[in-house]
């Protein structure tokens, strides 16, 4: 049956009615509506039909209804300490992709790296009912069972591999790729290297710090504990301090070695405060990537992390607890790729 060619008007239409309009069925409708035409391998030809039908009169879906009937929202919650962080920003806009392909929305909060906002973030998600639960916690997930007992939300931890975690975990190779980046600045910086943090409780971090001394290890790098400076909160002006003091103990490095952008930002507040610019001849040595590293002159050496493959993974064991799978205490680990963007004159790979 061709659809209607009039203009937009009245209420928007339900699935039943689109359905019967275009004369197919209700779930070929859903697929459609939902971007998941391709997948299915609905005909082309039957998705424009229906596409143009909904473009003309519109779509309502009564969500409330459909949720008694099914038991599910089609929403999932995602926790993550900051937003306007650029890893969990970009990791957030891989999920909210992937709940879009499939019809679902994504419910986000931030805990700000505090443990009872946090919970309350999660308290308010599991009050709305959303059917999984991404998170990127802030303290042992421990913590998080006496909200979780009882009801069938499937749960995903990312970016932070705590021991204890009773659900799927998804993460990067922090200590591989920590020792390999501290590895390439030791071979270009020698012993002249600071190594700047925050959090070292959190298990990214922990796996930074652990790579960054198996790397001084293996250069024989003595006293390196003192090249460690490690603040409590993940702050530019934390970084800054950090950076000042090394600059007081072992004077201006050849390299830097920063455990989040955040940590960078102050280092280079502090660069400038002490010499009115960032050392031409400073090496940077980074986890993440944002575009403002590309207007530094300097030799940047940063740990890309694969917010695609990690998205992809978490959202994979959601799916998987969703269809009546159970949540297992399983580890999967996304690798990184290490960039080597080379300051004025240096070659890529050089020492």
């Amino acid at each position: 049956m061709a659809p209607e060619t009039t203009g937009r008007k009245g209420a928007p239409k339900t699935l039943d009615q689109v359905a019967a309009a275009t004369g197919y069925s209700r779930t070929t409708v859903r697929f459609v509506v939902t971007g998941q035409a391709e997948k299915h391998r609905i005909r082309p030809e039957t998705r424009a039909l229906i596409e143009d039908y909904v473009a003309r009169h519109g779509l309502v879906v009564d969500h409330t209804a459909r949720a008694l009937k099914t038991r599910r929202s089609d929403a999932v919650g995602l926790v993550v300490p900051d937003l306007a962080n650029a890893f969990f920003a970009r990791l957030t806009a891989e999920l909210e992709e992937r709940c879009r392909a499939s019809g679902r929305v994504l419910l986000t909060a931030s805990s700000h790296e505090d443990a009872e906002r946090e919970a309350q973030a999660v308290a308010g998600l599991l009050w709305r009912g959303v059917d999984g639960l991404v998170i990127a916690p802030c303290r042992a997930p421990e913590a998080l069972r006496p909200a979780l007992r009882g009801r069938r939300t499937a749960v995903v931890s990312v970016d932070r591999a705590y021991s204890d975690a009773p659900w799927p975990t998804v993460v990067g190779d922090n200590e591989a790729a920590a020792e390999t980046l501290a590895g390439r600045l030791l071979a270009i910086a020698g012993g002249s290297i600071a190594f700047v943090g925050a959090c070292p409780a959190l298990p990214s971090v922990a796996g930074r710090i652990a790579g960054f001394r198996a790397a001084a290890r293996a250069a024989a790098l003595d006293r390196s504990e003192t090249r460690l400076h490690l603040a409590e909160r993940d702050e530019a002006s934390e970084g800054a301090r950090l950076m000042r003091a090394a600059i007081t103990a072992h004077g201006a490095p050849k390299a830097v070695m920063c455990t989040s952008l955040l940590m960078l930002e102050g280092v280079f507040r502090a660069l400038i405060d002490a010499f009115g610019r960032v050392p031409e001849d400073l090496v940077v040595g980074t986890f993440d990537h944002h575009p403002f590293l590309d207007a530094v002159p300097n030799r940047i050496l940063a740990v890309r992390q694969d917010e695609r493959g990690l998205a992809e993974a978490a959202f994979a064991h959601l799916i998987a607890q969703m269809d009546g799978g159970p949540r297992e205490p399983i580890r999967v680990v996304v690798p990184g790729r290490l960039v080597d963007r080379p300051g004025p004159g240096v070659t890529a790979g050089s020492p």
